[in-house]
């Protein structure tokens, strides 16, 4: 808990010093209400009091004789207030000490002068307990960000209490989020924040004094904003460097961490991680290498689209191919600074075709694929479009589906024949001969050559990868139309 200086928020404003009660006003006593705080002392002072002699002074309380002094007999003190006052015969003004909440209330003054009849006065006094013994307290101390609540209550001594909360200089009112209940006094936050952590200040008031008290409060939240810093940077590190990796996050209370490689957990914690003489098989494996477009399909000629290349794993190289070749940057198509995307803006027909990711690290790499389909400006309809080809890891080949309208591409250069029970053969370019002639050789295969082929034949499309150290076969049958010439 913190206390500031007492301020008193509201002055009760009046001629009245309560410190000593003495009090000034027009006619026999005061207009405005006296202030009087308990166990200190008020004296009621008649104001421009009869000249003439006193004959009889009678004062009441709440209609209740306080003293009635004169008439040539004892003076005649209330109970309650024997000890407790004292009477000026000349003035007749009042002392009232040792005051109580209970002498709270309406004082009567009259003045009997001898030959001059009687004159009265009336004043209101208000008796406060003064503001003490503040504290603070929360129904909740393990909380947690977004999913606790908090009630403050603020309780004091002292009488006529009025409370206010502050969060910094900013006052709470009930809203959303914020409820004041118990006049005020308690205050309840409704699903805390990071930024709720104050500190709160409770200020209680009454006429006489102030007092406040803080809180601070604990929220947890995190970790979040994670960030890995590698030092020295670097994409390929060879086998003997020293690496430092560095780990941080925001986090309440503050984040533990755990290494591990490959997913296993290493011994080590703390925010740094230091390898020394470090090896190949400290690296992590690609994997799960996808290859994704924005927007999605209809692509329409004109337009732009988004490739994106992504995997888990350490990736230290990504290298993109269209229909087989390099792609390569141009006014309208742009790589990203990693590699990681590749944009085309405007699109032209020429666009469709397979694009290939080539992601690599020093234990692995992985393809990923998409076949892209442009469609022409105004068409309502546009043409097939098989989307992503995940590829495997080293040596693996795409396997590549087709419906009867499908398209068949080639992830890298290769060859493709078709046979059929009378011999004939065609080659890369679509084109049969009857003698098993036709073109060939290791041409791209692409999707004008599939659509033609399939409009004239049936039979067995073999499909070769022989870019790479192993070679596999997709297999597509081509089934005949009804009519269509066998």
């Amino acid at each position: 808990m913190v206390r500031m200086d007492s301020r008193p928020f509201n002055f009760y404003l009046s001629l009245c010093f309560h410190v000593v009660g003495l009090c000034y006003g027009n006619g026999l006593l005061p207009a405005e209400s006296m202030v009087g705080e308990v166990t200190h002392n008020v004296i009621f002072t008649i104001v421009n009091p009869p000249n003439a002699p006193f004959r009889v002074v009678i004062w009441t309380a709440n209609g209740t004789n306080v003293i009635t002094s004169g008439g040539n007999l004892d003076d005649d003190i209330g109970t309650g207030y024997a000890g407790r006052i004292t009477l000026n015969s000349t003035t007749g003004s009042l002392e009232l000490r040792n005051l109580v909440l209970s002498d709270t209330g309406e004082y009567v003054v009259s003045i009997i002068t001898v030959g001059h009849g009687s004159k009265e006065g009336s004043t209101t006094l208000r008796v406060y307990a003064p503001v003490s013994k503040m504290t603070i307290t929360a129904n909740n101390i393990d909380l947690v960000e977004f999913n606790s609540s908090v009630s403050l209550s603020c309780s004091s001594s002292g009488s006529s209490l009025s409370y206010r909360w502050l969060n910094g200089s900013s006052e709470f009112t009930a809203s959303d989020g914020v409820q004041l209940d118990d006049g005020n006094s308690t205050l309840t936050i409704v699903r805390v924040t990071r930024y709720d952590q104050g500190p709160f200040w409770c200020f209680v008031s009454n006429p006489i004094n102030s007092d406040n008290e803080s809180i601070t409060l604990t929220i947890s939240y995190g970790p979040e904003n994670i960030t890995l810093k590698v030092t020295p940077l670097d994409v390929l590190y060879g086998s003997g460097s020293d690496l430092t990796l560095s780990c941080s996050a925001e986090s309440s209370p503050p984040a533990q961490f755990q290494w591990a490689l490959n997913g296993e957990l290493l011994s080590n914690q703390g925010p740094v991680l230091r390898l020394e003489n470090i090896q190949a098989s400290q690296s992590e494996r690609i994997s799960s290498a996808k290859l994704t477009i924005s927007p999605n399909p209809p692509i329409i000629e004109g337009g732009s689209v988004t490739l994106t290349c992504d995997a888990s794993g350490s990736i230290s190289n990504r290298d993109w191919m269209k229909d087989g070749q390099p792609l390569s940057p141009s006014e309208r198509i742009i790589f990203s600074e990693d590699n990681k995307t590749v944009s085309i803006s405007p699109l032209n027909l020429t666009d469709s075709g397979i694009f290939l990711c080539h992601l690599a690290n020093i234990l692995s790499n992985e393809n990923a694929s998409y076949n892209l389909n442009v469609n022409l400006k105004g068409s309502t309809q546009g043409g097939p479009n098989v989307g992503a080809i995940v590829g495997g890891s080293l040596g693996a080949v795409a396997v590549v589906a087709v419906t009867v309208i499908g398209v068949v591409l080639a992830m890298k250069k290769g060859y493709f024949k078709k046979i059929t029970s009378g011999g004939r053969t065609v080659g890369n370019t679509g084109e049969s001969s009857t003698d098993g002639g036709g073109k060939g050789g290791n041409q791209e295969l692409n999707y004008a050559d599939i659509t033609q082929f399939q409009k004239k034949d049936g039979g067995s499309v073999q499909l070769g990868n022989l870019g790479i150290s192993s070679t596999e076969y997709a297999q597509v049958r081509v089934n005949n139309r009804p009519g269509q010439p066998t």
